[in-house]
């Protein structure tokens, strides 16, 4: 090896390869080398967009396709799959928000002001969007109070007051039977 500094010594075996010093400030190796920082927690990029997409998944995916949070927003399936425009505009949104120092409150407020009551993933908890909590629990004991209003007056109710079945004389019935009597016997 002629340079001795900074050289990282790599053989690559292979018939079209000869063994050759690939040089510790290559394009290649610093390339790689910034991929691997953003694994390491180096980026603080990544930690803002960490906090966008956990803010993200309290605001609803505008793209009207797939019915997710903008954080959580994957299309799963088919040809593509991953975030789409619409939720990488979102979570850029919010990074601005973030960065303004907005709370997360703050924030779903702005968002359901730029697109109405359909930005929310679940329902506020105070006002109109309080009957979405408390229908489910309602349906529930009403549910429950007929079935046992059902079982009970199924238990309740009194022992058959007719009669068993009496024979009653049907003439078509007999002229029935004898004719299938006489069609079998032959």
């Amino acid at each position: 090896m002629t340079n001795t500094s900074f050289l990282v010594a790599a053989r690559v075996y292979g018939p079209s390869f000869g063994t050759k010093p690939i040089p510790f400030r290559s394009p290649y190796v610093l390339a790689f080398l910034a991929l691997l920082l953003p694994l390491f927690g180096v980026s603080p990029l990544a930690a803002q967009s960490a906090r966008a997409k956990e803010v993200g998944q309290h605001i609803k995916c505008m793209c009207k396709g797939c019915d997710m949070t903008a954080g959580g927003c994957a299309h799963p399936g088919g040809a593509f799959s991953g975030p789409c425009d619409s939720a990488k505009a979102e979570l850029r949104q919010i990074d601005d928000l973030l960065a303004q120092g907005k709370s997360e409150q703050q924030i779903i407020e702005a968002f359901v002001a730029q697109y109405g009551t359909i930005a929310y993933v679940e329902p506020p908890k105070h006002g109109f969007g309080l009957v979405a909590w408390i229908m489910p629990f309602f349906y529930f004991l009403l549910g429950l109070a007929l079935v046992v209003f059902i079982v009970r007056k199924w238990a309740m109710r009194p022992a058959s007051s007719s009669p068993a079945a009496v024979p009653t004389h049907n003439e078509a019935l007999d002229r029935a039977r004898a004719q299938a009597a006489r069609e079998t016997e032959d």
